[in-house]
């Protein structure tokens, strides 16, 4: 049997436990905008996934998104009860994702005339 659907005053409910966990003196502005300081456990995370090297490759980019995901959602899942898993699924792969996308310039590389993705 499928999980029951949230409704919208729900999901914003459980995304603001998220955002309160997520970050210290977290404040929401009037024009719904909100600020707040990452949590220490939540830098030491994001920082764990990041590779040191100038250039990256697509798949490289993949895995620091999927193995911080991985870790923030465990993370998520002990601090916080009452939070629908797939509120919390979705909010740590969106955050994760905004994070390490904040730290990478992404460029298109000259592509190989001859690579043909259906045969590698």
């Amino acid at each position: 049997m499928g999980k029951l659907p949230l409704t919208q005053n729900q999901v914003l409910r459980q995304v603001k436990r998220l955002k309160e966990v997520i970050f210290d003196n977290y404040l929401e502005n009037k024009d719904e905008t909100y600020e707040g300081e990452i949590n220490n456990e939540v830098l030491i995370i994001i920082q764990k996934q990041i590779i040191p090297d100038d250039e990256i490759t697509e798949t490289q980019f993949l895995k620091m998104i999927t193995s911080g995901t991985t870790e923030l959602i465990e993370f998520l899942e002990n601090k916080v009860k009452s939070v629908d898993e797939r509120v919390i699924h979705f909010f740590a792969f969106d955050f994760m994702t905004q994070s390490i996308n904040f730290m990478y310039k992404s460029e298109v590389s000259e592509i190989d005339k001859y690579y043909n993705p259906m045969y590698n």
